[in-house]
């Protein structure tokens, strides 16, 4: 497996991935493409991707998404983990994100549940938490 940094000819293929998971296309562009990463089999086939959304000064990780034959195999940590770093290069001191399944793979990254009154205002406002992500969606943060 390998991971590398997305580019514009991947943002098809990572929009089919997040439809095949249920997870918001909409607002995935060339211009957001920037922050993801892709992970690819030996075949250069893309078996995962996740991605950051520069906020401000707050990140949102986001569009975490496996396809279902390489799901625990260690490719969502793997992305998780090179999505904070990251992060960290960008001067992140925590990273924020919305699920509404995935809460133990996070919990045992290390994310903690917040409430939605501890967002950042500038996360608050963007597309995805403001309107793509369901109000059921749970928050959670990551203190680097």
């Amino acid at each position: 497996m390998k991971i590398r940094k997305a580019n514009e000819a991947d943002l098809g293929t990572i929009q089919n991935l997040l439809n095949a998971n249920d997870l918001p296309v909409e607002d995935v562009s060339t211009t957001l493409i920037e922050g993801f990463l892709v992970a690819e089999d030996a075949r250069g086939t893309v078996v995962g991707s996740g991605g950051l959304e520069q906020l401000g000064s707050s990140v949102l990780l986001r569009s975490l998404a496996i396809t279902p034959e390489w799901r625990g195999t260690g490719v969502a940590r793997k992305l998780v983990e090179l999505l904070e770093d990251n992060a960290r290069s960008l001067g992140q001191q925590e990273v924020w994100l919305l699920i509404t399944t995935a809460e133990r793979f996070f919990a045992r990254a290390g994310y903690e549940l917040a409430s939605r009154d501890d967002v950042p205002s500038e996360v608050r406002l963007c597309r995805q938490f403001a309107v793509l992500c369901p109000s059921t969606a749970m928050c959670m943060r990551k203190r680097l």
